[in-house]
């Protein structure tokens, strides 16, 4: 009993520990910010038209699926809401652990888990009502399976069963599983040849297939929906927003160039191990990892999103590279350092929404005042948590859709009104019937600017916008007519 429980007591350890973190950052969390509201909102729609608004979602259904049959048994809210995600999370940290220990040793595995549990942008992933958490714990387990039965080629029956059901749900997860899954294809070949390969397919034909028929009716419908003005389309990119990406895979949010000089080292560290060991289970994960990263610069939409999955992998290897140049105590020092930074960064930041402080802002006793917002996406998050808001006006783009539609087809569209359709809109809504504004702007480039409007059609801006205490990068203006 006594052995039992000291083998096992670290991953227990571990466990608490990734539990106990993500349930307090969910505490702290505050309101549901946009993409949260989405996958709340349309999961809990009914079939069939449900389903139909899943297919015109950017991503496939697993997770607004999930949610929808755990909205049967647990309460619609932001607690309830997240807990899928914070689950799922902690299964990546077991998995991590599974993982590291099969391909290198119980070492590896037991520091990989450590690394996974206290990584602050898991973390933030694994507290959040959205599919990501779910999906690094779909790519672990799928790598998990592929290297059990087709590298270190194990006969069983579960590999064989629950191999292609795994890679279904990972399909069915995020869209950048078709990133993913070439990437653990090219590891295959390179390392079992065409004959892996071909097994590899024909074990997962049937999973591929139907994968494959959910998602060609997705991009089927979305066929002339203006798909190329989407935003993972048009990303604008500098140095900073370029090796972004880099920092969250290892950390999360970190200071830019100290960050980056550490990942370097671990870069070179890795490197170094590779050269000197040449470890097929190496250069199994760096595959994986490196496929991805590759797909997602080489058709330009490089961003976390497409290769986030990858991030269970990018722990183990550098977590081996760890182990294998420095000891224990030292390996587990500085993942702790790094990480207790980023987490800082991170806790700092929550919550992330809190709508009651904009309410705060723009409470007044003038009946005769208008709340404008040029973002549409923020009408449900309005309903929810200001529903008593006074004469509340979206800017709508989209005049011949339903809300439910603009919301579904056009959430990821970039699209910005002329001069000509923003005095249109403003004619429309009779703006000048009120005598008092309060605007409340996002300040992306790719979003229809208001502030110079209502400045063009005589009102007055009463002191310096305030930054608003929502998700994004969103400043709360007021206006008075002029007389």
């Amino acid at each position: 009993m006594k052995k039992i429980i000291k083998e096992y007591l670290p991953l227990l350890a571990i466990i608490i520990l990734a539990f106990g973190l993500r349930l307090a950052t969910i505490l702290k969390y505050g309101n549901f910010w946009d993409d949260e509201m989405f996958s709340f909102i349309y999961s809990q729609k009914a079939w069939p038209q449900g389903i139909i608004y899943w297919l015109w979602e950017t991503n496939p259904p697993l997770h607004l699926f999930i949610l929808k049959m755990w909205f049967f048994i647990f309460p619609a809210n932001e607690f309830f809401a997240r807990l899928p995600s914070l689950l799922a999370g902690v299964g990546a940290v077991y998995c991590a652990y599974l993982l590291g220990k099969n391909i290198f040793n119980k070492n590896v595995g037991i520091l990989s888990a450590f690394y996974l549990a206290i990584h602050p942008y898991a973390i933030f992933w694994s507290a959040t009502a959205r599919t990501y958490s779910f999906l690094l714990l779909l790519t672990t387990l799928s790598t998990l399976f592929l290297y059990q039965q087709f590298i270190a080629e194990k006969k069983s029956h579960t590999l064989r069963l629950f191999g292609p059901i795994i890679n279904l749900a990972l399909i069915l997860s995020h869209l950048s599983a078709l990133f993913i899954l070439p990437g653990q294809a090219f590891a295959l070949l390179l390392l079992k040849g065409k004959s892996g390969l071909w097994n590899w397919v024909k074990s997962n034909l049937i999973a591929f297939t139907l994968g494959f028929i959910w998602i060609a009716s997705s991009f089927y419908i979305k066929l002339g929906n203006s798909i190329s003005q989407a935003w993972f389309f048009n990303m604008g990119h500098t140095l900073k927003s370029f090796l972004t990406p880099f920092l969250n895979l290892f950390f999360g949010q970190y200071y830019f160039w100290p960050g980056l000089l550490l990942i370097a080292t671990f870069c070179i560290l890795i490197f170094e191990i590779f050269k000197k060991e040449k470890s097929a289970g190496l250069f199994f994960l760096l595959t994986i990892i490196i496929v991805p990263m590759a797909l997602s610069f080489g058709l330009r939409v490089w961003h976390i999103k497409f290769f986030i999955g990858v991030i269970p992998l990018v722990v183990i290897v550098t977590s081996y590279a760890l182990i294998k140049f420095f000891r224990p105590i030292f390996a587990y020092t500085v993942i702790l350092i790094a990480c207790s930074i980023s987490f800082f960064n991170l806790w700092v930041t929550l919550p992330l929404t809190v709508w009651d402080k904009v309410a705060n802002i723009i409470t007044t006793e003038n009946k005769n005042s208008v709340f404008i917002y040029n973002n549409y996406i923020l009408k449900t998050q309005l309903n929810r948590y200001l529903p008593n808001i006074i004469n509340p006006i979206p800017l709508i783009i989209y005049q011949d859709l339903s809300w439910d539609d603009m919301v579904v087809k056009k959430n990821y569209i970039f699209t910005q009104l002329s001069e000509t359709q923003k005095d249109d809109w403003y004619l429309n809504n009779a703006i000048d019937s009120y005598s008092e504004l309060y605007l409340l702007q996002g300040e992306y480039g790719y979003m229809t600017r208001l502030d110079d409007l209502f400045i063009k059609h005589g009102w007055v801006l009463k002191g310096p916008p305030v930054p608003a205490s929502i998700m994004g990068d969103y400043e709360i203006y007021r206006y008075e007519k002029s007389n």
